[in-house]
C-alpha cells in the first residue's frame, strides 16, 4: 500500500483505498479484453500453422508422434520430435500440459491438439512466434505464418511478413500486453504501466495519476487496434463490449476521483456509471469545492 500512498500521495486510509480500488477495478475491466486478445491469437496461430504442416485447421504439428519403428526395434525411441521444431522449453510447456491434461481425464481418453492449445500459456506463443525465423526451421517458415496470422498487419510492403523487423514487431507488441496482464494476475501496480507506440517501443511512464489515465486509455486502444492484425471483426467486438464501455467510464480522472471520495465502497462504480456523460449532454459547472479536489488529486 505504501507503492500507492506514494504515487497518490493520498491524504486518508479512505483515499488510500479508494485508489486501491480503483486499480482492482480497471484490471477487472481489463482482463476479459486481454483474454479475448490472447484466446484470438493463439487461435489463429494454431491454425496457420496446422494448415502449415497438415492442410487442416487442427492438427498434431506441436506433438510428439509414435515412431512406427519403435514396435519392430524396441531399442529405437518410441516417440518422434513434434513436426513443427520447437525449443527446449516449449518442449516442457507441451509436454506439461499433456500430463495435466491426462489426470483430469479418464483412462484411455485421447489427447487432441485443441486440448493442448488451450492450456498452453501465453509465453509460449510469443517464443513460437520468435522462433520462426530460426535458421532451422524450413525457409519460407516465418512469412507463410505470420501472414496466416496477421492478414490486416500494417506497414507489410515497408516490413514484409519474412523480415526479422515484423517479427520483432510482433514480440515486442505481445510483451507489452504480457507484462500488463501479469500485474493484473498478480495485483500489481497498473497505475505505473508506461506508453508505448505501435512498433512495442517503451516511452512515456507515468509520474502522476493523470498519466496513468492517459498511459492505460492509449494500453486499451494499442491491444484493440492489434487484435485487428488477426480480424478488424475483433476489434469492433472488443469496442462494443461491455467490459470496454466500463474501461472508457474508470479510465476518467473524475472517475478516480470518485473512488478516492467513496473509498472504493460498494456503490462507487454505479455513481460513476450515473453520473456519466450522456451524448448531446450539457456538462454543469463544477462547485468550487470540487475544483480544488480535482486539483488536489491530479497535481
Amino acid at each position: 500500500m505504501s507503492t500507492i500512498e506514494a504515487f497518490f500521495r493520498t491524504t486518508s486510509e479512505k483515499d488510500l483505498l479508494g485508489c486501491y480500488a480503483w486499480n482492482q477495478a480497471i484490471g477487472a475491466r481489463l482482463l476479459p479484453l486481454l483474454a479475448d486478445v490472447e484466446v484470438s491469437l493463439r487461435n489463429a496461430l494454431h491454425r496457420a500453422v496446422s494448415q502449415y504442416f497438415g492442410k487442416a485447421d487442427s492438427f498434431d504439428w506441436m506433438m510428439p508422434r509414435a515412431n512406427p519403428v519403435h514396435a519392430a526395434h524396441p531399442t529405437a525411441p518410441p516417440f518422434l520430435p513434434a513436426r513443427h521444431k520447437l525449443s527446449p522449453k516449449s518442449k516442457d510447456d507441451v509436454a506439461v500440459v499433456m500430463q495435466k491434461i491426462r489426470g483430469r481425464k479418464p483412462d484411455g481418453y485421447v489427447l487432441t491438439p485443441d486440448d493442448i492449445v488451450a492450456a498452453l500459456p501465453l509465453g509460449f506463443w510469443e517464443v513460437l512466434i520468435g522462433g520462426l525465423g530460426h535458421k532451422s526451421q524450413p525457409e519460407g517458415l516465418q512469412e507463410a505464418i505470420l501472414a496466416m496470422v496477421f492478414p490486416h498487419a500494417p506497414d507489410t510492403l515497408a516490413t514484409p511478413y519474412g523480415s526479422p523487423a515484423f517479427r520483432q514487431r510482433v514480440i515486442d507488441l505481445l510483451k507489452r500486453i504480457r507484462e500488463v496482464r501479469n500485474r493484473i494476475g498478480h495485483h500489481d501496480a497498473l497505475w505505473v504501466t508506461p506508453e508505448f507506440n505501435r512498433t512495442g517501443v517503451v516511452g512515456y511512464f507515468p509520474r502522476r495519476p493523470r498519466h496513468t489515465v492517459n498511459s492505460l486509455r492509449c494500453f486499451a486502444g494499442n491491444i484493440c487496434w492489434f487484435a485487428g492484425w488477426i480480424d478488424p471483426d475483433i476489434s469492433t467486438y472488443l469496442r462494443n463490449s461491455d467490459h470496454w464501455w466500463s474501461l472508457q467510464l474508470l479510465l476518467d480522472r473524475q472517475a478516480l476521483a470518485t473512488y478516492r471520495r467513496l473509498g472504493g465502497a460498494a456503490g462507487t462504480c454505479r455513481t460513476i456509471i450515473e453520473t456519466a456523460d450522456r451524448p448531446g449532454q450539457v456538462k454543469p459547472r463544477r462547485k468550487h469545492r470540487e475544483r480544488l479536489i480535482m486539483q488536489r488529486y491530479f497535481y
